[in-house]
């Protein structure tokens, strides 16, 4: 394998000229295709063009990452990965990591040569356009830093859509069920966007792993949901001057820091008083 991962790499696999013409025929595959697949290939498929719009139809999400967006397993990410592959809708690059040793995949969405239908008969067939709009010119500017980095963050932002045929936002309705459903009620009156939502409620994720709390998330989301309110509040009152992402992550991160030292508290008062 010659192939060292870098963003030029990727940049050679483009394969759409726009984000319209990717879930053009992504969809298409699935009008054709969709009752011989599994909801799990469906649900990487899908994960994998969400992940797809920086350099549009490349993704190099790792096998784990996407197994834990769709909620399924490893194994069961490899199976639809190669089915797909097998069907033509996508291809494995291989590469090598600077030392030689093999590096993470690029992933590339295929055009297919099935026949594309009409909008019209999409639309009455099949759900909602799978992503949200077409990547922004800051976005295409900041590429290069964000694949180098692997990020696994897309900054597609959707408060301002500016023509009427940019691809349609998904809404709540679509947020994996991994994420708590609490929060979501919080977030979509504010957010109606499933990748928002979900780009929050990782930060979530993060900040509790850092913590290491000894209870699970659903624990303590009560606590995600009052930093979010808080978020928005300091938003209102225009006291946030950076982004809103940023800003919700402090807040929550100090609030849960707050409740580890309630928890460590807890263990040592227990240590203390136990009986000899």
């Amino acid at each position: 394998m010659k192939n060292q991962f870098s963003y030029d790499l990727i940049k050679q696999y483009q394969s759409f000229k726009s984000v319209e013409e990717m879930n053009k025929h992504v969809r298409a595959f699935l009008y054709h295709n969709k009752s011989k697949l599994s909801e799990s290939t469906v649900n990487v498929l899908k994960t994998l063009y969400t992940h797809s719009v920086k350099v549009i139809g490349v993704s190099f999400a790792k096998y784990d990452y996407i197994a834990e967006i769709a909620n399924i397993s490893r194994r069961t990410v490899i199976r639809a990965m190669n089915q797909l592959e097998e069907m033509g809708i996508i291809k494995r690059i291989p590469t090598t990591r600077p030392n030689g040793k093999r590096g993470i995949n690029i992933i590339v969405i295929q055009k297919t040569d099935l026949s594309i239908p009409s909008e019209k008969t999409l639309n009455n067939n099949m759900s909602p356009q799978l992503v949200t709009a077409d990547v922004t010119t800051e976005n295409k500017k900041n590429q290069d830093h964000s694949v180098m980095r692997n990020t696994k963050r897309t900054n597609v932002h959707t408060e301002s859509q500016q023509a009427d045929n940019q691809p349609k936002e998904l809404d709540a309705t679509f947020v994996p069920a991994s994420v708590s459903k609490e929060f979501v009620d919080t977030v979509k009156p504010f957010f109606n966007s499933a990748k928002h939502i979900y780009d929050l409620f990782q930060r979530v994720q993060i900040a509790y792993k850092k913590c290491k709390f000894d209870r699970p998330l659903d624990e303590l989301i009560d606590i995600a949901v009052e930093s979010f309110k808080t978020t928005i509040f300091a938003k209102k009152m225009g006291k946030i001057k950076k982004t809103f992402e940023g800003y919700f992550y402090t807040v929550l991160y100090s609030n849960f820091v707050v409740e580890k030292r309630r928890e460590n508290r807890h263990l040592l008062y227990d240590f203390l008083n136990d009986e000899i």
